[in-house]
């Protein structure tokens, strides 16, 4: 049947009406476009459906340049100029904040471009092939794999590694035992860490051999169980096996070479440019206070930059790696003395925070997708001032703000990053002030 995409939803798809009224949900589409489709699945009040021919296509629609796309699940809007795809995600996060939030649309001042629309990303993690040590993705709506040797959003570097991964010995000798692969890019040194999950103790000389058969490679390390992986390997690698990551020396003037260090399996931003833009905008707000609250700091990515400001910082974060991390940046950047890392749950530091009769005129949350629903009882009793709210999801993002709404804050302002350009995903910041 003939349909006309009305708009892309999040998620990736379009949303179209069929003739009885219901809702149909249409990759790889554009709006406004009229398309043939046929319908694949039937629930009560929608459908999903596959594009069967393209009747009115848009002037905004290209040809992707991945073969692979389409058929691996990592991108949605390849098919779409990046132009259109910022434009996509402004209305996006605008339609969120209102079906969700409640919240008006203009908040949203609008969706910051990524600098480079393909190649930005500085991590990729893939599923290992059973039997042959293939590496892949997940296939779009499914459990099987794409097996593949380049993707065209991960670092040329990475691209060279991932190339040559399964021509390795070592690598066929450990793959029996494997089930994912992380490489994560180093990039103020342009080299590699890998991080592999195994069910078995490899033996360390294979480990070893890996991490001198492959192009590139910084340190390699494995993960069987307990808190952290083990490595590096080879032992002797610079920093521990750290990834070095390059941070203006606007920011920390009293550091020789500002750089932070983060070992295989901390959390970063895959868009490190993207990240720093977003260092940029939360900067200002720390001028302000004088002490900083993050309620969940990781190795401290947005904490260092605000408590450069600041006469006082907390960070705490479930992650012992993380904290590890952290503390070893702090050192280098100059910051120890006004910055402290600890490792306890968001939820426990406010509670002690709030038995102390402490509070925090500025207080950064950077949660898992999930949100921070959970940290609604205390927060405003800590939080007197300002929150600064980053979220990699906002469908959570704009139920959070409902919630602090009621709570007693107002929503200043909205900016969206494009983290992820090609796919649907989005990193927003919005900044509330208590009333």
């Amino acid at each position: 049947m003939r349909v006309e995409i009305e708009r892309i939803v999040y998620g990736g798809e379009g949303l179209a009406r069929l003739p009885d009224g219901r809702v149909a949900f249409v990759p790889w589409v554009a709006p406004g476009e009229e398309v043939e489709v046929r319908v694949l699945r039937e629930h009560r009040d929608y459908v999903e459906a596959e594009p069967v021919r393209i009747l009115s296509p848009s002037p905004d629609r290209v040809e992707p340049v991945c073969p692979r796309y389409g058929t691996c699940g990592g991108c949605q809007l390849q098919h779409l100029r990046y132009e259109a795809q910022i434009r996509i995600k402004e209305e996006m996060l605008r339609e969120i904040l209102r079906r969700q939030g409640g919240l008006s649309g203009d908040l949203v001042e609008t969706v910051v471009p990524s600098p480079r629309e393909f190649r930005y990303r500085n991590r990729l993690r893939f599923h290992v092939e059973p039997g042959t040590g293939g590496l892949g993705f997940v296939r779009r709506k499914s459990h099987d794999l794409v097996l593949t040797r380049e993707c065209l959003l991960g670092d040329e570097a990475l691209s060279r590694v991932l190339s040559a991964f399964v021509e390795s010995d070592a690598w066929r000798r450990l793959q029996a035992f494997a089930k994912r692969v992380k490489l994560e890019l180093s990039p103020a040194e342009g080299l590699v860490t890998i991080l592999f999950w195994i069910t078995v103790e490899p033996p360390a000389g294979d480990v070893e051999a890996l991490s001198r058969e492959l192009p590139g490679v910084k340190s390699v390390f494995y993960w069987v169980r307990g808190p952290r992986p083990r490595g590096p390997f080879p032992k002797d690698a610079p920093h521990g096996g750290r990834r070095l990551f390059p941070v203006p020396e606007t920011i920390f003037p009293e550091a020789d070479s500002p750089l932070y260090y983060v070992r295989p399996g901390v959390f970063t931003q895959a868009n490190w440019e993207i990240n720093l833009r977003i260092m940029e905008v939360l900067r200002p707000y720390a001028r302000e206070v004088d002490r900083v609250l993050d309620l969940h700091s990781g190795m401290g990515n947005f904490l260092f930059p605000l408590a450069a400001l600041v006469r006082e910082a907390l960070g705490v974060d479930t992650d012992p790696g993380a904290i590890e991390d952290g503390r070893y940046t702090a050192e280098r950047l100059g910051l120890a003395d006004r910055v402290r890392l600890e490792r306890t749950t968001a939820t426990e530091a406010l509670i002690e925070t709030w038995k102390a009769a402490e509070t925090y005129p500025l207080v950064v949350l950077d949660p898992p997708r999930g949100g921070c629903r959970e940290l609604m009882r205390y927060l405003p009793e800590v939080a007197t001032r300002r929150i600064l709210y980053i979220s990699c999801d906002p469908p959570t993002l704009a139920r959070d703000l409902r919630l602090l709404l009621q709570a007693g804050y107002e929503v200043e302002r909205v900016i969206g990053f494009d983290m992820f350009p090609q796919t649907y995903h989005l990193e927003a910041l919005a900044v509330l002030r208590k009333r």
